[in-house]
């Protein structure tokens, strides 16, 4: 079994345990109050646990760099609502991972006895690998949809520059007697972050359809990607799904409707917003059991079509989180040079 999606051949491992207490620890050294650095270490490493290393730990610089500015209030109070049916979460410009575990623990909490929760969240950082928060709530049997309207860093036809955000989508189910079904993607060709991984490793390329140069030309540069826009996948599929994401993220979120602005690709601002759906099928479905027996014959049968290699969204990072879990967190030099430098200007020791 290959232990990533994406490969490191140059890596250094390093204990999940250990690198969950190291984060935690750096974003206490810049003042953000224990309980939010506890919930933000955990979902980067836990991301980077199942492979999807490019919103994992190697997140923690750039989330610095942003408290550091200012961006990121390091003792914001996230604050819940509900009026009419509907959780709204504002998230005091706070770091997103511990609004969003706020904003689900709240559904969570009402799906016990109401069979479909929604939760807009507004005002906060970056969320990261959303199909990774979820899993909270296929583990106590809820299905969820999450999905984020990001800053204006995707391609239209004919636009002179961004015009609509590449809007990530998941969403995670329980499947009886096996790892649960958890689908994650960016409405562009790859998420953003693949690009700035490129570019922080030293490739040479990327492939052509992934992004647009500053000037509108498809590009393999990474560096000359990061200055242009991302290119929607599927065409005008990928693009329809991004304005549908916009609608329930952004216009019924609360969020400001920025276009293109400097840096905030990045996560420069701290006005993310999402929508949160969450359905207890207990509650939904004519039966538990018949949920439960639908979802196992169903996956059952998706694998058994696809012969000894069979697999379904969620298994290759269910199956690489046990691997990382027993032999450590790959970490590359490029990273690893990122995160010493982190640990210099913050006075925690990054012990390899």
């Amino acid at each position: 079994m290959t232990d990533s999606l994406n490969p490191l051949t140059d890596a250094v491992r390093m204990p999940a345990a250990a690198l969950q207490a190291w984060a935690a620890g750096v974003l206490q050294a810049f003042d953000v109050s224990a309980c939010h650095a506890q919930a933000t270490a955990q979902a980067l490493v836990r991301t980077s646990l199942r492979g999807v290393d490019t919103h994992g730990v190697a997140r923690l610089p750039p989330y610095v760099q942003r408290i550091r500015e200012g961006t990121i209030h390091t003792r914001a109070k996230p604050s819940l609502q509900e009026r009419n049916g509907l959780l709204r979460c504002h998230g005091d410009h706070a770091l997103g991972q511990p609004v969003l575990e706020l904003a689900l623990q709240a559904c969570l909490d009402r799906a016990a006895s109401q069979a479909v929760v929604a939760c807009h969240i507004e005002a906060c950082g970056h969320l990261g690998a959303l199909g990774v928060l979820l899993l909270p709530a296929v583990e106590q049997g809820c299905m969820a949809l999450l999905c984020q309207r990001t800053p204006s860093i995707m391609a239209m036809p004919g636009a002179t520059r961004p015009a609509l955000g590449n809007n990530p989508i998941a969403f995670a189910a329980p499947v009886a007697g096996r790892p649960p079904l958890v689908f994650d993607m960016a409405l562009s060709a790859v998420a953003r972050g693949a690009v700035m991984a490129a570019a922080r490793d030293g490739h040479a390329q990327i492939p052509p359809h992934w992004a647009l140069d500053a000037h509108g030309h498809p590009t393999t540069d990474p560096h000359a990607a990061l200055q242009g826009a991302m290119q929607p996948m599927a065409g005008h599929k990928g693009l329809g799904l991004a304005m549908v994401v916009e609608c329930l993220a952004g216009a019924l979120g609360g969020g400001l409707f920025q276009p293109a602005v400097p840096g905030s690709a990045e996560g420069s601002t701290a006005n993310a917003c999402a929508f949160l759906l969450v359905i207890n099928p207990a509650l939904a479905a004519p039966s538990p059991q018949g949920f439960d027996n639908y979802m196992a014959n169903w996956i059952t049968g998706l694998l058994a079509a696809q012969g000894t290699q069979g697999r379904y969204p969620g298994l290759r990072q269910h199956e690489c989180e046990l691997q990382r879990r027993a032999e450590g967190i790959p970490l590359s030099s490029a990273l690893i040079n990122e995160l010493q430098a982190l640990a210099r200007l913050s006075g925690v020791a990054l012990a390899l």
